[in-house]
């Protein structure tokens, strides 16, 4: 009896585990530039600083793959969480705040899906 009553808790441990684990995998693939990111990046970043007529540092950040780039070179998001060595961003305004940061982080994890 007691063998049987460890095997249905080991079980359940192990779905809850892998349902935890679906269920994260699923809510970062459903990141998406047009919908989640790209109003971060026009509110923050593309209509004031990296636009595409005057684009800063020679950054531009107002297209899909212009924000790909810079976040598949990896410079998007030392710069937006202020790390150590990068040129921290946005320039002249305060850090993002952790949710807009982490929804750019997911996005970039999640293969930067347009």
């Amino acid at each position: 009896m007691q063998i049987h009553v460890k095997i249905i808790l080991c079980a359940t441990v192990v779905l809850l585990v892998a349902s935890c684990s679906a269920s994260k995998k699923t809510t970062t693939a459903a990141i998406t530039y047009t919908k989640d990111v790209k109003p971060i990046i026009d509110e923050q970043c593309g209509n004031k600083c990296h636009n595409a007529e005057r684009p800063a540092d020679g950054i531009e950040l107002t297209t899909y793959a212009s924000v790909k780039m810079q976040s598949v070179e990896g410079k998007l998001i030392p710069a937006i969480q202020h790390a150590e060595g990068s040129e921290p961003m946005p320039k002249k305004n305060p850090k993002l705040d952790d949710v807009s940061i982490q929804k750019i982080v997911d996005w970039v994890a999640a293969g930067a899906v347009e």
